[in-house]
């Protein structure tokens, strides 16, 4: 026993010195992350800059904190910036919430985002700590079309690029409204027992869902009609355990060992319900090139193998894709297909939860489409497939749904700053950005009442008046899909699918919030949080909260127009 303890004891020695010197690097890369960061945000201090009192150790988060107890439980992290900003009192603030990011220089006003956006180096470049909040997403290390920079992201954007093509859309338009009637008949179900409460926004998860299964994978999901498919279980579950509703510590899970090793194997799974996709597409696109048939397909993944088959040196390798294609394939798949439906869907649950709020509105909407489509509306889903150019009439219901999303953005924008941008604000302060992560904030940009007159009302009208009126926007204070080079390259799609969204639902159905009902036993102060019952949380993409409670029935509107 003693000479095999002996035998041991050099490697005890080396394994322990080994673990010893990893805990010594750790713990220098900590504190030498911890005297940068703070150091930074101390010499902005001192020169004068706007910051939040800033604790050595803690930086921000004790006060972040705070204002995060000032706000509804579960109120998104948005508002808690913003409610830093406003005690300030400054258009763009210093915010340093290390070792949770990095820190931020927050801009609340839109003239600030247009000379970042506008900038030759920073408006096209996404920060590099993205990557490790996308990496459970997309996996790759969080290397995807969203974080991706410079050669990287233009050979990848190339890749996905044709599917935008504003005919192919409208090709995809018939599966799209396939998959909006199945939720159309949900509804009709729904509202049969009109006086009991349901949660609306499972049933737009689903229907995205399935729109993006038909439109990426071309392929039918059936999420809607038979509980979930394994590609969108996996996917979902993927999401669940990266966010945790209402919780925004539980975003945190890069610190719990057990969440990782959760996340690492679920994209595992994902990657193989991926694959097997992309496999079946591959397969389908040979047979077809093989028996000379015309292979003619709007979705984004039989668009891409198309073209990858097409390739020099391709065209006879069969319907095998190499390792290193299927793996950026993978991570821009699972990324396409969290962008395409998360944030769509909390848009549709605001359109339900603000069109409804306000009559005049809705009957703006629905004369509309009485003009559009006619009055028959169940021929609207078909005049829609027969000519996709018609959705481009809905001018008002396009103003609808831009001020929708002004007042409840499902997302922010970011950049990554540098040494050559100092941005100057109205005051003439100057913001330099070197070192720091530029956050763009949508929230509180677009419901500045020194941008916008009237700023906390619905009143689509602002986007249809002139120059000439108070309500009409500055350039580049609407910037939900962002500006300049690494504007979100789906906008075009989404607004087609929320014109048809509402082209389906508005003039059949009302809908009845019940926050009121829901929550009638919580005392919550909205003050924080603009007096919006539907305030945001975090959920993915921000989503109005509790799922959107209301009633749904048969407006009725249909029957006495036709």
């Amino acid at each position: 026993m003693a000479v095999m303890i002996d035998s041991l004891w050099p490697l005890l020695q080396a394994s322990f010195g080994f673990a010893l010197a990893i805990v010594a690097v750790y713990l220098f890369t900590f504190f030498s992350d911890l005297w940068r960061n703070r150091s930074y945000i101390r010499r902005l201090q001192k020169a004068g800059k706007p910051t939040p009192p800033h604790s050595f150790l803690m930086g921000h988060l004790l006060e972040a904190k705070a204002a995060s107890e000032e706000l509804p439980r579960g109120a998104h992290s948005s508002y808690v910036t913003r409610r830093l900003g406003t005690k300030l009192g400054a258009e763009a603030f210093y915010f340093d919430p290390w070792p949770v990011a990095s820190p931020f220089l927050v801009i609340t006003d839109y003239r600030l985002a247009n000379q970042v956006t506008s900038h030759e180096w920073t408006g096209g470049v996404k920060p590099p700590t993205l990557a490790r909040w996308f990496a459970p997403i997309s996996g790759r290390d969080g290397i995807n079309l969203f974080t991706q920079n410079g050669a990287s992201w233009k050979r990848d954007h190339e890749i996905f690029l044709p599917f935008f093509n504003n005919n192919n859309l409208d090709a995809t338009l018939p599966a799209i409204i396939d998959e909006m009637l199945i939720f159309r008949d949900i509804l009709r179900k729904k509202s049969q027992r009109k006086d009991t409460i349901i949660r609306l926004e499972p049933f737009t998860l689903s229907l995205m869902n399935d729109i993006i299964g038909r439109v990426i994978f071309n392929a039918e999901l059936k999420n809607q009609t038979s509980g979930s498919h394994p590609l969108s279980k996996a996917m979902l579950r993927q999401l669940d355990l990266k966010f945790t509703e209402n919780d925004v510590v539980e975003s945190l899970g890069s610190f719990n060992p057990l969440r990782s090793f959760e996340i690492w194997n679920n994209g595992r799974l994902l990657d193989k319900q991926i694959r097997a996709q992309v496999e079946r597409r591959a397969a389908a696109i040979r047979a077809a090139k093989s028996s000379d048939d015309q292979f003619d397909s709007s979705a984004m993944l039989d668009r891409v193998l198309a073209d990858y088959f097409s390739q020099p040196g391709r065209q006879n390798s069969g319907s095998v894709v190499d390792s290193e294609f299927m793996t950026m394939l993978c991570a821009q798949l699972r990324l396409l297909f969290f962008a395409g439906y998360d944030s769509t869907s909390s848009t549709m649950i605001s359109l339900c939860y603000l069109i409804w709020k306000h009559p005049a509105v809705l009957a703006k909407l629905r004369a509309e489409h009485d003009g559009v489509f006619g009055l028959n509306v169940e021929a609207c889903p078909g005049k829609i497939v027969e000519n996709p150019s018609i959705l481009n009439s809905l001018t008002y219901t396009n103003a609808v749904i831009k001020e929708a999303m002004r007042l409840l953005p499902a997302a922010a924008g970011v950049r990554q700053g540098c040494k050559d941008l100092v941005l100057k604000g109205n005051d003439g302060t100057l913001y330099p950005t070197e070192d720091v992560t530029v956050h763009i904030h949508h929230l509180a940009m677009m419901r500045n009442p020194a941008t916008w007159p009237r700023a906390l009302e619905f009143l689509p009208e602002r986007f249809l008046v002139g120059p000439e009126h108070e309500l009409y926007p500055p350039k580049g204070a609407w910037r939900v899909f962002e500006i300049g080079t690494r504007n979100c390259t789906g906008q075009a799609f989404v607004m087609k699918e929320l014109r048809a969204f509402l082209a389906l639902v508005a003039r059949e159905f009302d809908f009845q919030e019940c926050y009121d009902e829901v929550y009638a036993g919580e005392k919550v102060d909205l003050t924080h949080v603009y007096n919006e019952k539907a305030f945001l949380i975090e959920s993915g993409s921000a989503h109005p909260r509790g799922k959107f409670p209301c009633r749904i029935s048969l407006s009725g509107y249909a029957s006495a127009r036709s």
